[in-house]
């Protein structure tokens, strides 16, 4: 019953299931008591875009790190959320290979989206998945974690390259999932001291750009992906720091 309902309210939310998407989300806030298992979720995920693209953020900056500096594309864990680490372990599902800023994609050439990640020097080059899925004109779902963990929006702010984006490059060394080793060497993104406001991003696009609702118990946002990547960019020329707040430090 509760997979039905979320696949429901995700297609009332204009997702097809030729779509191609990306999910950020709240396990918690999605099912609160409700008994349905993490991998259920992902299931239905699935089947909601059952001839299109899944994407799911499988981050790992807080165990890949500038002390740790190995990144295993089947083992290193997501810290994102328990259903980016359901997904990227389900079956037929590809994770792109980057040390801190990997997607898992399932559906329509995920293996090929996901392979092309590797080409780049930073979080959210032109090889990520997130790029492919703005040139696909796909869909970005903020489900139930609110608009601010919308990592498209770095996509976005290496185009413009504002003062506070980048910190250090690291060489870290890459596990394939043949077992090989490479060596790459990427420059890192630095949020010190500042507190990300991507929730501003409603303020700059059309009404038309954009459909929220519930979705099972979760507040929802589903996102015209190209539209997010162009009027962002529009807003980030005009105004670097607009997405972003200074935080004050106490004494």
């Amino acid at each position: 019953m509760e997979a039905v309902k979320i696949k429901t309210d995700l297609k009332n939310l204009g997702i097809k299931e030729n779509d191609t998407i990306v999910i950020h989300s709240s396990y918690k806030n999605l099912c609160g008591n409700i008994k349905i298992k993490p991998d259920a979720v992902i299931e239905v995920f699935k089947e909601t875009v059952k001839s299109g693209t899944l994407m799911l953020p499988a981050l790992s900056y807080e165990s890949v790190t500038p002390q740790n500096r190995i990144f295993d594309v089947l083992s290193t864990p997501c810290c994102v959320g328990i259903l980016p680490e359901v997904m990227r372990k389900s079956e037929g599902a590809y994770r792109s290979v980057h040390p801190t800023h990997s997607i898992a994609v399932w559906g329509k050439d995920a293996q090929e989206i996901a392979a092309a990640h590797i080409r780049d020097f930073t979080p959210v080059g032109a090889n990520s998945p997130l790029h492919e899925l703005k040139r696909r004109k796909g869909k970005i779902v903020m489900l139930g974690c609110g608009l601010e963990p919308n990592t498209s929006m770095h996509g976005v702010e290496e185009m413009v390259v504002p003062e506070y984006l980048y910190g250090a490059n690291y060489d870290y060394d890459l596990v394939m999932s043949d077992g090989k080793l490479l060596k790459t060497n990427i420059l890192s993104h630095n949020f010190s001291g500042v507190e990300q406001r991507y929730d501003k991003i409603l303020d700059v696009l059309d009404k038309t750009d954009y459909k929220s609702g519930k979705v099972l118990n979760a507040e929802c946002y589903v996102l015209d992906a190209e539209a997010v990547w162009e009027k962002a960019l529009i807003k980030l020329r005009e105004n670097p720091v607009y997405f972003i707040e200074k935080e004050i430090k106490e004494n």
